[in-house]
């Protein structure tokens, strides 16, 4: 059943229902939420141009600049998740590039990053009396998990992963041993790598040119 999780909030208005969709949010249901889910707002990637090391980065900052105002530990969190997600995939770099290897330089395999789960800063799940926030979710295609950073206080009713200062100042590889297992091996079940740096197709167009209209 599909579910609306709003995010990038301190707090969410008393005017609006969460799943108002003028209020920040993604909807969610049988499948899991990854980076490259849905296209990055053309600002974000205005400065992805160049490599791969460039889109990272974009990548990067679009992500902090969810995490609001005097967030050092969200940004710094974002900062350790991607580089934990690119550590992991280089790990297996030998694998996935005898797996492209039929396309001829067409892929490489840090393009599989792309398939990593999304981080949703500052985003507003279901709990015992209604809302509650969390540093960060994630969804796994079943479920929501919940990121605590730090000392932030239990959520009544929500599982909450918690990631402490000396894990982000550690080896990114550290933080995937906290993270559960939906964390690893992400690209697995993917038919090909895809990138979140695209540009989306207006509704209609497909359409539209495949009647000739």
């Amino acid at each position: 059943m599909a579910q609306r999780i709003p995010f990038g909030l301190d707090r969410l208005p008393r005017t609006l229902q969460p799943d108002d969709p003028r209020l920040p949010g993604v909807t969610v249901g049988g499948a899991r939420l990854r980076l490259n889910t849905e296209a990055l707002p053309a600002e974000a990637m205005a400065s992805a141009v160049g490599d791969h090391a460039a889109r990272g980065a974009a990548m990067k900052q679009f992500l902090r600049g969810l995490c609001g105002d005097y967030a050092p530990q969200r940004q710094r969190f974002v900062d350790c998740y991607i580089d934990c997600m690119a550590a992991h995939l280089d790990a297996h770099r030998d694998v996935l590039a005898l797996g492209l290897q039929r396309y001829d330089g067409l892929y490489a395999p840090e393009d599989w990053l792309w398939s990593a789960l999304r981080p949703l800063p500052r985003a507003w799940l279901p709990a015992e009396g209604g809302l509650v926030p969390v540093d960060f979710a994630f969804w796994d295609g079943t479920q929501a998990i919940a990121i605590g950073l730090g000392g932030s206080p239990e959520k009544a009713g929500i599982v909450v992963c918690r990631v402490t200062s000396d894990v982000l100042a550690g080896h990114p590889l550290a933080l995937l041993e906290v993270l559960p297992d939906s964390f690893r091996c992400f690209w697995r079940g993917q038919v090909l790598p895809v990138s979140p740096f695209r540009r989306p197709i207006p509704r209609g167009v497909v359409g539209d040119v495949a009647g000739g209209g």
